[in-house]
């Protein structure tokens, strides 16, 4: 410890993480920026500077989800916003959140949200 051998190596792991975290930002950063759009796995990977490969168990690694699961809870995310927010039909809402087919989306809302979108916007306050 005298000779700083510890904090040095302690310093070259913070490193690693801090890149880690960089990539990671840049991946969400992509996601938030570009939800309502057709989104690919190559994509996210791109955004992130990683093989795609690779960046599927990096982002399980991170985050605890998938990046498709992760994408779908933010698209969700901000269809309740819509919903609540908005007069927009449930299916101008899909779309509008980067869902390419109704019934994925209502599918895919049921399962995070517990209810339908149609449920969600009248009785959540």
């Amino acid at each position: 410890m005298r000779s700083n051998q510890y904090s040095y190596e302690t310093e070259g792991l913070e490193g690693s993480d801090d890149r880690k975290v960089l990539k990671l930002k840049n991946t969400l950063s992509f996601i938030r920026n570009n939800f309502d759009k057709e989104i690919t796995l190559d994509d996210m990977a791109y955004a992130s500077g990683f093989s795609t490969k690779y960046f599927c168990s990096f982002f399980k690694e991170m985050t605890g989800k998938t990046p498709v699961s992760y994408l779908n809870s933010y698209r969700v995310e901000r269809a309740c916003r819509k919903l609540l927010g908005s007069d927009m039909t449930i299916t101008q809402i899909a779309y509008g959140c980067g869902f390419n087919d109704l019934s994925y989306f209502i599918k895919t809302f049921k399962e995070i949200k517990k209810c339908t979108p149609k449920y969600y916007r009248a009785n959540i306050e």
